[in-house]
This record gives C-alpha cells, sequence and structure tokens, in this order.
C-alpha cells in the first residue's frame, strides 16, 4: 500500500485542504474528495517522505459544493529514494511442492 501512496503522491494526486491536515484527493483539476488512506499519508509526512508544496501552487478546487484552496503534496528526496527502490523490487515467488 505505502507503495501506491508514494507514486500517487509523485503524480500529485494528494493535498492538504486548506490549512488542515485534512488529506484530500484530486478527482479532477478543481474538484477533491477525502482520502480513504489519510493515515498513510500523514504518516509519510511525519517520516520526512513528502511534504506540502510552495503556497505559490495553492489551488482552489470543489470540496462538496464549496471551493477551497488545496495545497498539493510531493515526494521529497528521501521519499522519491523509497519509492525508487521499492519499485524495482520483484515480488517473491514461492516455490511450489507437490
Amino acid at each position: 500500500m505505502a507503495v501506491e501512496v508514494l507514486a500517487e503522491i509523485e503524480q500529485y494526486r494528494y493535498g492538504m485542504l486548506d490549512d488542515t491536515d485534512r488529506v484530500v484527493v484530486f478527482e479532477d483539476t478543481d474538484r477533491v474528495r477525502m482520502a480513504l488512506d489519510e493515515d498513510a499519508v500523514h504518516h509519510l509526512i511525519s517520516q520526512g517522505y513528502a511534504q506540502r508544496c510552495p503556497a505559490r501552487e495553492t489551488v482552489s478546487c470543489h470540496h462538496g459544493a464549496i471551493r477551497k484552496p488545496v495545497t498539493p503534496l510531493r515526494l521529497t528526496k528521501r521519499g522519491r529514494t523509497l519509492l525508487y527502490r521499492w519499485s524495482s523490487l520483484a515480488p517473491l515467488h514461492r516455490s511450489q511442492e507437490g
């Protein structure tokens, strides 16, 4: 799950709603919804793998019927390193005994 969240942060799919700590997902260029994996995103931020983009990149999006400012999230250098490392791992194959 963490790999998917890191990949989506890299694609700027997550943001922070106004000045709160609520994590949202961009559904469209001007519409957001609450993120289901908000705890995972907060953990990645607290560990230094992701951060808010600069304030100049804040956009106005519909959250329900109301427009609110949303600041996109981005990976830090440490987060990109972790994503690339995890993405390059091959899945484990169990030998079949029989």
